[in-house]
């Protein structure tokens, strides 16, 4: 009981129930710099929003190529609840329900907006050295837009003394620091950009660690933003593959978790809200949910809140074995 007497207050004041994981704001707006508001211009841009939109929220690059959803890419006003101008910069607001509906009919994945905090370490090799661009810079705001419209919540280091000693003259040497760096800055994920020296145009590898995983890609573009769109639309097509719910895959499968207080309640009930999470049970012990997924990916997803999984042998008090659903067991 006591529990929920807490719950009420937390619920309302709670800004965030921890640094890992946060919700994405203006998931379903995108915005797109355009040459003019002539009406042409702006209907390819409405298009463009939309590809971009569900890029965003499935992780697919080609879906301009989906005869299921090529009405939309077409015109795609039936899903707009409005749109409107900043000089040439087109804003776009999605409706979400039928968006989502839109990519169930499709039988595409949706990412909720709960996403991984991503720590970007981007290192620019210019006729000074390698530089580092850090919190607060301009170039900073440029890349964390094209984060931003790519979907992908992410944070710059401050560059202080203990940021530029992390980096060195080879950071990839130095990657256990780097991974360890995401501690500092509540973040799920670390991910290291190191761009080229500008030529003709712009190129840059990076490397991803999401917890004990490393993904790694390349891009080249002809502009810094568009650069570093590519790049963190390259983030987001691998961290969808993980997140991604897609409609009737699964199973239903109990989860018990330990070591539960009221902060770790609010932040599993966001984080199990993709996998239509029924709460079960509530005790001393632990909480349980009933919840619809893949065990891979129900997994992956609580690794975000740093809860380890434990073996029905460990758990305090293992379920029966004729419980009937597969039972998980989990705690802090």
């Amino acid at each position: 009981m006591r529990f929920f007497i807490g719950l009420v207050a937390l619920v309302m004041s709670l800004v965030m129930a921890s640094s890992h994981a946060e919700p994405v704001s203006a998931l379903y707006q995108v915005r797109e710099e355009l040459d003019s508001q002539d009406s042409d211009v702006r209907d390819a841009g409405l298009q463009q929003a939309f590809i971009a939109l569900v890029q965003r929220l499935t992780g697919k690059s080609t879906i301009s190529e989906s005869a299921d959803l090529a009405g939309y890419v077409a015109d795609p006003q039936a899903l707009i609840s409005r749109y409107g101008y900043e000089g040439n910069t087109l804003i776009v607001e999605f409706d979400p329900s039928s968006v989502q509906s839109a990519l169930q009919d499709a039988n595409l994945p949706v990412w909720d907006s709960s996403r991984p905090v991503v720590l970007a370490w981007w290192l620019v090799d210019d006729l000074n050295g390698m530089r580092l661009i850090s919190d607060g810079q301009s170039n900073a705001q440029k890349i964390h837009a094209a984060a931003q419209y790519a979907g992908v919540p992410a944070r710059f280091p401050l560059g202080d003394l203990s940021d530029q000693l992390l980096i060195g003259s080879d950071p990839l040497s130095n990657s256990d620091k780097l991974r360890a760096s995401a501690e500092r800055y509540t973040a799920d994920a670390v991910l290291l950009v190191q761009q080229a020296l500008a030529t003709d145009e712009f190129s840059a590898q990076w490397h991803l660690w999401l917890g004990e995983e490393l993904h790694k890609g390349a891009a080249t573009a002809d502009s810094q933003e568009a650069l570093a769109r590519d790049v963190f639309t390259q983030v987001n097509q691998y961290l969808a593959e993980r997140f991604a719910v897609k409609p009737g895959e699964g199973e239903s499968l109990s989860i018990r978790v330990a070591g539960v207080d009221l902060e770790r309640f609010v932040l599993l009930e966001r984080l199990l809200e993709p996998f239509a999470a029924t709460l079960y049970e509530v005790n001393d012990e632990y909480v349980q949910w009933q919840v619809h997924s893949s065990v891979e990916q129900l997994r992956t997803q609580l690794a975000l809140a740093d809860v380890q999984e434990r073996s029905a042998a460990d758990a305090a008090n293992p379920a029966p074995a004729h419980s009937g659903t597969k039972m998980l067991y989990f705690s802090w």
